[in-house]
């Protein structure tokens, strides 16, 4: 007898941090009808419900709105019914996603899933560094961060085939500037197309690099797609946009996007 189907959708996140991970996750289960549930930033070839990480000093690392959700339970395999699951990693290489071993402990963490999906998030490197340096972020260092989003980019691109579910590649770009982008991956994603939550600035890790959450119900305001002029001349912003994130970065989101961007050559 096949193991019973405990998750109907089940949506693994890749993505860097501040990339709009959160806010694309939290737009995602605003429109999810439902048991759904959220367990953040989790380590890879581990258990996420033992890995997932507080999504602020006060509240956990999971986040499950329905009767009868115990994180105990789920750690020790009584695994609850969901309509849909959403893990989510970041800052990660993609290589640990197709090593046999984690698949096969797959079923043993998170349980059986009728539809499982492989979501990829992808911001520009010029604004995601410029978020990330406003941000302080620094438990990488730039070298890595550059080379993790060049796989990332490359597998957007599909150079490269580290995650081997039903696959979605989404540009934070479009997702910022587009509500008909937004409505068309709602509708891959099987969702009733709400918009709401797209005006929201998720509290993880503080809001917004630059404005925390001052913009939270017209998110639409912030102007994240011209982050990366506060950078403009520092030595060390300039030099992790190498030739080839540059490169990748042009053919994903198009050298029109940000025509200033001729500046940071000279």
């Amino acid at each position: 007898m096949p193991p019973r189907v405990v998750n109907e959708t089940e949506i693994r996140v890749v993505g860097m941090s501040r990339s709009g991970n959160h806010a694309i996750i939290n737009w995602i289960l605003a429109q999810a009808p439902g048991r759904t549930c959220f367990l953040n930033c989790a380590e890879p070839g581990y258990n996420p419900f033992a890995t997932a990480r507080p999504r602020t000093p006060e509240l956990p690392g999971w986040r499950a709105p329905y009767d009868g959700f115990d994180v105990k339970a789920e750690l020790a395999g009584r695994l609850s019914r969901k309509d849909l699951l959403v893990h989510s990693y970041e800052d990660t290489f993609l290589g640990p996603f197709r090593k046999p071993e984690n698949e096969r402990r797959h079923e043993e963490w998170v349980g059986r899933s009728s539809r499982r999906i492989d979501l990829l998030i992808l911001r520009d490197p010029r604004n995601l560094f410029a978020s990330r340096l406003a941000s302080g972020y620094g438990w990488l260092d730039d070298e890595l961060v550059a080379r993790i989003w060049a796989q990332h980019a490359r597998e957007f691109l599909g150079l490269r085939r580290n995650l081997r579910q039903e696959r979605l590649m989404v540009s934070f770009n479009d997702w910022v500037a587009s509500r008909s982008y937004r409505q068309r991956l709602a509708e891959a994603l099987g969702l009733k197309f709400d918009d709401r939550a797209a005006h929201k600035v998720p509290a993880a890790a503080g809001g917004s690099s630059f404005d925390g959450t001052a913009y939270d119900g017209r998110a639409e305001q912030m102007p994240v797609l011209q982050r990366w002029h506060s950078f403009l001349g520092e030595a060390r912003f300039q030099r992790m946009l190498t030739p080839e994130l540059l490169e990748l970065s042009d053919r994903i989101f198009g050298a029109a996007a940000m025509p200033e961007a001729e500046q940071l050559a000279a």
